[in-house]
């Protein structure tokens, strides 16, 4: 499902434009390729996913926003270099030469000004809710049958008109995305660069060679280049990742990376690092993490499952099972408890020897692993100290192939489930929502205290959860 295209083309409103703007200038050529190449590339990954976190960090990642400025800038450059090595009919003109140059990077500075009000009017509420509106009222008309089995179009837009209203007086800034806007895609940085070649090119006096070769000596051209706002996407990127990470590699890459953009910058004497050599750094990076970041997922992801199955099995043996989830939702959930009785412990059987076959752990190495310590660390573990500990020491050893839980340890699975008291949990980690109260400072701090409350809800401590905090220093397995 792809992001939003009100989302998208805000973000790549400018991105578009300045693709267009060269096109209509007839500008080709290898560099012009590259910057439409990056654009493209963020076309599609805004309609690969929805997720709005999954697409910053993988256009942050291949530097997107920085290769496209940087070829964007060198189009710009080999057009006036080839409008002057040909002279045109009349033979060679330094001064239209030179005028036309610095007329195009007028142009280009009224551009991103252009694209940013634009996308602060499309970030704007009113015009969110104005095209969701118009979203819905296509439904409407291409999918009427849908709407008729609901009581009818009117009816059902009714009801997500009174929804939006209530939830708006909790997060007022829903549909508001100006914020957001100004703090992560404010072309002055971008402006101030191309208005200093500007200057360098209207000084008294200059003449068009002497304004290329100025433009070198002097650092102006990096300058224009954007390499300072791509800095800044760096930085945020490490700190979004800080704020929400799935791995320690990521962070560590994210902060290789500005440390190699800041190496690179004071080998440099006009204090920028040299796109090319950036972007292979990068790659570099790129690509000694990957390995690492592709075992610990699939490690993580193989423990995960063996955690769930030993709790979902001895959970199947409690007598209200069938009144819950997953079996409840099954036509007879009764029989369905049953199959996940018979079938788990084969199940677990197998995922334990994939463990030992790919990467020489047994079960009981899983919360030795570094895996295991970081999700403990984020909250990100839902299951509690207390459950874990009981998996471990009573369940693990029950769960074979053709055996049976006994009923002492059944009745001691049911005391951690609340049912039928549901203010008695013992089986969640009551620390879950510190992962979305790190993510909710972060967003605080980047766009303005209480911006985060304002546009999303905050989760809240789960108030029926009894169980203790994990403490990794009591924890006996680590």
């Amino acid at each position: 499902m792809p992001i939003d295209p009100f989302i998208l083309d805000s973000i790549l409103g400018t991105f578009k434009n300045m693709v267009e703007d060269c096109k209509s200038k007839n500008i080709s050529g290898e560099d012009f390729d590259a910057m439409s190449k990056c654009y493209d590339r963020m076309v599609e990954l805004g309609q690969s996913t929805d997720d709005m976190n999954i697409f910053n960090g993988t256009v942050m990642q291949e530097n997107l926003y920085g290769k496209f400025s940087d070829h964007y800038s060198r189009a710009l450059s080999a057009q006036a270099k080839a409008a002057s090595s040909s002279g045109g009919s009349g033979g060679y003109d330094d001064g239209a030469l030179l005028k036309q140059n610095i007329n195009a990077l007028k142009d280009a500075i009224k551009r991103l000004e252009d694209n940013y009000n634009d996308m602060l009017n499309r970030a704007s509420s009113e015009y969110s809710e104005a095209q969701n509106e118009k979203g819905l009222d296509m439904l409407g008309r291409t999918q009427k049958k849908i709407f008729d089995k609901e009581g009818g179009f009117d009816k059902v837009k009714k009801i997500i008109g009174d929804a939006n209203t209530e939830a708006k007086k909790q997060t007022p800034n829903m549909f508001d995305n100006t914020v957001e806007v100004e703090v992560l895609n404010n072309p002055e940085p971008l402006i101030k660069g191309i208005q200093k070649v500007i200057d360098l090119g209207e000084q008294p006096g200059m003449s068009y060679p002497s304004f290329l070769r100025l433009m070198i000596e002097t650092g102006v051209d990096k300058a224009m280049e954007g390499t300072g706002v791509m800095r800044k996407g760096q930085v945020y990127l490490l700190e979004f990742t800080e704020a929400a990470p799935s791995n320690p590699y990521y962070i560590e890459s994210a902060k290789r990376k500005i440390e190699a953009f800041d190496k690179l910058a004071a080998g440099n004497r006009f204090g920028v690092p040299d796109m090319k050599e950036l972007n292979f750094a990068n790659d570099d990076i790129d690509r000694e993490f990957e390995p690492q970041t592709k075992m610990w997922e699939a490690i993580k992801h193989l423990w995960e499952k063996m955690i769930w199955d030993l709790s979902d099995w001895s959970l199947s043996y409690c007598s209200f099972a069938p009144k819950i989830k997953p079996w409840a939702d099954a036509p007879d959930p009764v029989e369905a408890t049953i199959h996940t009785q018979e079938t788990s412990p084969g199940v677990f059987k197998e995922y334990e020897k994939l463990f030992a076959k790919y990467f020489g752990l047994s079960f009981m190495d899983i919360f030795k692993h570094p895996t295991f310590a970081f999700e403990v660390e984020k909250s990100y573990l839902w299951i509690s100290q207390e459950l874990m500990e009981f998996l471990i020491e009573e369940v693990y050893s029950q769960c074979n192939p053709f055996n049976r839980l006994p009923n002492p340890i059944i009745e001691k699975r049911g005391s951690f489930y609340p049912f039928p008291n549901h203010n008695t949990d013992r089986q969640m980690n009551p620390d879950l929502h510190l992962p979305n109260w790190r993510l909710r400072d972060f967003y605080n701090k980047t766009f303005g205290a209480g911006r985060y409350e304002s546009k999303m809800e905050v989760a809240k401590k789960n108030e029926n959860v009894i169980s203790a905090p994990w403490n990794w220093e009591t924890f006996k397995y680590k």
